[in-house]
């Protein structure tokens, strides 16, 4: 009888000791599952077995934002100039660094061909106002200014025509699609005033000069105002 007392306690201790984890993981007492079983291996996140060689060599152009202009697209896009010549930058980050450089010159050289457009321009109103009077002192100025502003916008052009893209576009109006509308009516004058200097001088009649006269008057001063718009609407608040 004794020993019938020390058989029954020892089948109720042992049951119960085996039956620990499952009791403490059922009431939430339980440590994580890596040190339940001292067999089992650590359970791994899954992103510890992607290849550390995937996420550094990711190419920038998984990045690119949608809604790029027609000319970002040709240069910077997946299938882009810069891209398929190997001088793109290695990372979107890089890029995104060019772009703000490229953008500060941008606006800075802005203002220089602002007031020599804006000087060309007078220039020109005061020689068609009395050409007996100015034309043989103003000139020979009207046209060097003329080919140094026109040198100065495509450099200006070129520093916001060429950047990477930006980091998104948003959809809808903006004050920065309002600047690139502006933009084409101004660039396209930019384009035919040399012409149109060309063909004044090339006038076979007094006729037509005064008549070249008045278009290349009239395309000065649209370009100007187009151009003053452009510089103003960044500055709108949206």
């Amino acid at each position: 009888m004794r020993y019938g007392w020390v058989v029954m306690l020892g089948a109720l201790l042992v049951p119960a000791g085996w039956g620990q984890p499952a009791l403490q993981v059922s009431v939430g007492l339980a440590p994580p599952r890596t040190v339940l079983f001292a067999h089992e291996q650590p359970v791994e996140s899954g992103w510890a077995y992607l290849p550390l060689k995937s996420a550094v060599t990711a190419s920038p152009t998984d990045s690119l934002p949608e809604g790029m202009p027609l000319n970002t697209r040709l240069l910077w896009g997946h299938k882009g100039l810069f891209r398929l010549l190997g001088v793109a930058p290695a990372t979107r980050q890089r890029e995104l660094e060019i772009r703000r450089t490229m953008l500060y010159w941008h606006q800075r050289l802005a203002l220089v061909t602002f007031a020599a457009l804006t000087t060309q321009v007078i220039l020109g109103e005061v020689l068609a106002s009395n050409r007996v009077r100015y034309y043989q002192d103003l000139q020979p100025v009207h046209r060097t200014l003329g080919y140094a502003t026109f040198g100065l916008y495509l450099t200006t052009a070129s520093l916001s025509l060429g950047a990477p893209p930006a980091r998104r576009y948003t959809p809808g109006f903006s004050s920065i699609k309002l600047h690139r509308w502006l933009a084409l009516i101004h660039f396209t004058g930019m384009m035919l005033q040399p012409w149109l200097g060309r063909h004044l001088r090339l006038a076979p009649t007094p006729d037509s000069y005064e008549r070249r006269l008045r278009m290349h008057r009239w395309v000065g001063r649209i370009t100007l105002g187009a151009y003053t718009a452009a510089f103003m609407a960044i500055l709108l608040p949206y």
